[in-house]
């Protein structure tokens, strides 16, 4: 029999059991309230619907242009998708609205590249050459994807963009209205006599090639036409301001006006306080011209005209067989008819017509082309100098024994190909393989530069005068200008400045085509300063176009430099082969 004691024990425990089931549920139930009410907050919450993708054009390669067979194979190359624009550079104001071209390289030959969403094709070292319409006003930038397997590159290029034109009004529509006409600056006339000297100290080199270039019309891209000794006084008739440039109109005589550089007047002649007063003096200079003599050299012949008075504004102009000297502001000038004596093998006479009242002209008749020639003035005395041309007694080895001067083209300046080949690095590889080449056939060489250090530009063809070179080759290379497409303008041309290097040209182009195996581009004038030279024949060869992949990866194999350079050779054997006289 159980106790009271016991009983008592009995209802405690079983009461203390009830509590702590109680409490456990208590505690289950708040718990479970607790998950439902964040439940209840998670589904209420507000959601924002996921952005959709944006569309991304596929990646598909754009084929590679056919190439000359006569150019290397470009080299594979597999690296990391890295972008390199070489051209436009960031926020470049481009000076076209319409299409221009864009390059560089993606660092893997594999990867397929997008320009703009155009495709643009990547040639087997990861350069890329593109023609696009050129952005919006609204968007003026170039947007750039590539990739490949292993991955993707973005690169977003800033540019700037010429404004459009103004079509509103008529007068404005010159020419291309694609294109900007900047219009010079109004003519400020300058009334009265005003007489300066040309020439400032210290413009050009001391030499006697230092010169004022006077031009038919202000402004750059003018041809260079007179070539003016330093002292030379002329009228100041007007200056005006163009290409960024202050020039002067200059009255060469009374029937003849040019432009020059204000610059280029002497510095007691220019005032300090106003562009467009000049102080000069009032009375025109007297020239008189004296009799002309001949006197013949072993390698030249020279045409001696005494003036009194300062040196005169002169014009040398060429044909087949005649040198024509024009004399301007000279007075008492004989008629001229004269022979050599004794006879000349290469100068037939010296004539000239009836004197006009403020010029004379000489024609200097040859028995062959011309072949060089010098103006030179000491003191009252105007030398023109006609060089004889080299006798080639060896028509098989016709370079033995001449003098080339080779001027491998820039720095400073030049152009960069795709992949950042430069300029003036390949031209020098070139130059000096030129140099082996002509050696071997028993030429001199006289070089320009053998290093990457910079050389005046006014200065290379003086180095090939004063070395007395019987020609002057300056090596380039090529690039487009915006809004030119590189696809259908690349190729090989020849360049020149003074008829009688015509021959030449057309030999060293002929060797261009034959050894490099581009598009012929032909034998052109162009302004050029390295090929001004009058003393022997000097022309500019554009073997290849650097900004193309293809010709860029070709120009850095030495084969390929090698062919550049046997080109010219072939042409120089070529031009001086043909001057060998027949038996």
């Amino acid at each position: 029999m159980r106790t009271k004691d016991t009983h008592w024990v009995d209802w405690w425990r079983n009461q203390r059991a009830t509590y702590i089931l109680t409490m456990k549920a208590s505690v289950i139930r708040v718990f479970a309230c607790a998950l439902v009410f964040v439940g209840a907050s998670c589904a209420t919450a507000p959601t924002r619907p996921a952005a959709p993708p944006v569309p991304v054009p596929p990646l598909v390669p754009a084929p590679v242009p056919t190439t000359s067979p006569k150019l290397p194979p470009v080299p594979a190359v597999r690296g990391p998708i890295q972008i390199n624009v070489v051209y436009p550079k960031p926020e470049q104001m481009l000076t076209v609205r319409d299409s221009n071209f864009i390059f560089g390289s993606v660092g893997s030959g594999d990867a397929a590249l997008r320009i703009n969403g155009v495709p643009v094709p990547v040639w087997p070292n990861g350069a890329f050459m593109g023609w696009l319409p050129v952005p919006p006003d609204s968007a003026p930038r170039y947007e750039l994807i590539a990739g490949n397997s292993t991955g993707t590159a973005r690169l977003e290029l800033p540019i700037k963009i010429p404004p459009a034109p103004d079509t509103t009004n008529r007068n404005n529509l010159v020419g291309d209205t694609l294109k900007l006409v900047v219009s010079p600056d109004t003519l400020t006339a300058i009334p009265g006599n005003v007489y300066v000297a040309l020439g400032a100290p210290g413009l050009a080199v001391d030499d006697t090639d230092r010169v004022t270039i006077a031009r038919p019309a202000p402004g750059n891209g003018q041809e260079y036409k007179w070539f003016l000794f330093p002292g030379t006084v002329v009228r100041v008739t007007g200056s005006q301001r163009a290409s960024g440039d202050e020039f002067v109109r200059i009255e060469l005589d009374s029937g003849q006006v040019a432009w020059v550089l204000r610059s280029e007047l002497q510095a007691q002649y220019v005032s300090p306080d106003s562009l467009h007063r000049i102080i000069g003096e009032t009375v025109a200079p007297l020239r008189r011209v004296g009799d002309v003599s001949i006197r013949p050299a072993a390698d030249w012949i020279d045409i001696v005209i005494p003036v009194t008075g300062p040196p005169p504004p002169y014009l040398v102009e060429e044909s087949d067989r005649s040198l024509s000297l024009l004399l301007y502001g000279v007075t008492g000038a004989p008629v001229v008819s004269m022979m050599p004596q004794p006879p000349d093998s290469y100068l037939n006479s010296v004539s000239s017509p009836t004197s006009e009242p403020t010029r004379v002209r000489y024609s200097i008749n040859l028995n062959r082309a011309p072949y060089g020639y010098l103006a030179l003035w000491q003191k009252d005395t105007l030398t023109f100098r006609v060089r004889r041309p080299p006798r080639i007694i060896d028509r098989a080895n016709p370079l033995r024994g001449l003098t080339i001067t080779v001027d491998p083209g820039h720095p400073p300046a030049g152009a960069t190909g795709p992949t950042s080949l430069y300029e003036g690095e390949a031209v020098l590889q070139v130059g000096l393989k030129l140099r082996d080449l002509l050696t071997q056939a028993g030429a001199n060489v006289v070089m320009t530069r053998t290093t990457m250090d910079p050389v005046d530009l006014g200065l290379r063809p003086i180095i090939g005068r004063r070395a007395n070179s019987h020609a002057f080759v300056s090596i380039h290379l090529d690039a487009a200008p915006d809004g030119q497409n590189p696809f259908i303008s690349n190729g090989s041309w020849t360049l020149y400045f003074w008829p009688h290097s015509v021959p030449l040209a057309q030999a060293a182009q002929a060797g261009l085509l034959a050894e490099m195996g581009l598009r012929d581009k032909g034998v052109a004038f162009q302004n050029i300063a390295v090929a001004r030279g009058t003393w022997m024949p000097s022309i500019l060869t554009e073997g290849a176009f650097v900004i193309m992949p293809d010709q860029e990866a070709a120009l850095r194999t030495p084969a390929y430099q090698e062919a550049y350079a046997t080109a010219i050779l072939r042409g120089l054997q070529s031009y001086f082969a043909s001057l060998a006289q027949t038996p």
